[in-house]
């Protein structure tokens, strides 16, 4: 059975696929033939034999110890395993790309010689590197792929394994991290007057400092902050996935989350007008914690920086009239469920009425059992007989039961 593409396996299941390869190699060793197989159709009974991690029975994980031994051991064909030394990832602070290279016994085949076809970014699909030669350190691989300074960011690595006519599966892609540190320059921080009859009063601080005193933003002035983010190592400016505005209200403990963009020259503005702001801040006043959060897959040192207080003034109009707390993990409060009013009853006569009618039948059969004599003789005691009427009379009295005391709740 073909899966996907992806697994080769027969029918009967596991076992029975992994002694059919053992028993194939060791034939072919044997009569010094090469087994009738193509390298896409190994690969695929390779996926399909390692695929299971875990065995119930013991034979299954027998035939799989089998068939890992006879495709490291063969004249024909070994499968390459070539997996990173930890995370694929590399940085300034450790710029070596480790690379493991075994056979599916996880023996390390030094003999190989291992090249970097090429590195291309995930992003750009630019080439940074080609044909570039590991090294051989211990029974790793070893390649200073910073040494061409990458900028951060993944990378598209096609490795070859070479040195040994027998290897199959020998062409590997994997994608690597190049991470890096994220430093803040050039922040400044504005009151800028709405009518620009005041020239803006700007405050530059560094980071990782708070600002001194406090900003004011309310009907007549704007806070503004501004801020560029650039690569500790390279200099070069960054453009991290995240980079946010938190405004936490210091007595409330609401906060409200802004996206802060860059410009046409990378450099990240972000302005507060209390007027087109006063929705996400339900008009609330007060003073607010500034934070600036700066975050991505491939920082290293990823911030949460106080930046400065910002005292926010609404107008008292638009203030609510009580200002609760936009904390998620406050207690909410209790939901009164309200049933439906009962309806109105008829009246209790005719509730009576329709309960005689109900039993007239019932009166009339004792009657007629007295003027004509009822007939038990064929009345058989036997234990179904018994346990029938028994049941009959128990679920009769349960419908009165329901009626007179229980209810759907």
């Amino acid at each position: 059975d073909d899966l996907g593409g992806v697994y080769l396996q027969f029918e009967e299941g596991l076992e029975a696929t992994a002694l059919f390869l053992t028993a194939t190699y060791k034939l072919s060793d044997h009569v010094g033939t090469e087994p009738a197989m193509k390298e896409d159709q190994i690969i695929q009974l390779v996926n399909a034999i390692f695929s299971k991690k875990n065995f119930e029975i013991l034979s299954e994980a027998f035939s799989v110890a089998c068939a890992a031994a006879s495709l490291s051991q063969n004249r024909y064909h070994l499968p390459v395993i070539a997996v990173p030394d930890g995370p694929a990832a590399v940085s300034h602070h450790q710029p070596i790309f480790k690379l493991h290279v075994t056979n599916v016994m996880s023996q390390p085949l030094t003999q190989a010689s291992v090249t970097l076809d090429h590195a291309k970014s995930a992003a750009t699909k630019a080439t940074v590197l080609q044909q570039s030669a590991f090294a051989l350190s211990g029974n790793a691989f070893e390649l200073n792929f910073m040494s061409v300074k990458p900028a951060s960011g993944y990378y598209d690595f096609v490795i070859s394994v070479d040195g040994d006519s027998r290897f199959i599966a020998n062409k590997v892609e994997l994608k690597v991290k190049v991470s890096t540190e994220v430093g803040i320059s050039n922040v400044d921080l504005f009151t800028v007057d709405k009518d620009q009859s005041i020239a803006p009063k700007t405050t530059r601080i560094t980071y990782p400092a708070k600002a001194k005193g406090s900003f004011t933003a309310d009907s007549h002035q704007n806070f503004a902050l501004s801020f560029q983010l650039v690569d500790v190592n390279t200099g070069a400016e960054l453009i991290p996935h995240q980079t946010f505005v938190r405004l936490h209200n210091q007595k409330t403990g609401q906060e409200v989350v802004f996206v802060a963009e860059p410009d046409s020259k990378n450099i990240y503005k972000f302005e507060l007008d209390t007027s087109e702001r006063k929705t996400e801040f339900d008009s609330a006043s007060g003073t607010y914690t500034l934070y600036l959060i700066i975050g991505d897959a491939t920082l290293e040192n990823p911030i949460l920086w106080n930046v400065a207080d910002v005292v926010i003034k609404f107008p008292e109009e638009d203030a609510p009239a009580t200002v609760q707390s936009k904390s998620l993990f406050t207690p909410k409060p209790e939901i009164q469920h309200l049933f439906r009013e009962p309806e109105k009853r008829p009246p209790t006569v005719v509730s009576n009425t329709f309960t005689a009618m109900i039993l007239s039948p019932l009166l009339l059969l004792f009657i007629l059992w007295i003027k004509i004599g009822a007939n038990i003789s064929n009345f058989s005691f036997a234990p179904s007989t018994i346990i029938f009427h028994l049941g009959h009379a128990t679920m009769l009295g349960l419908m009165y039961v329901y009626w007179t005391q229980l209810n759907m709740f």
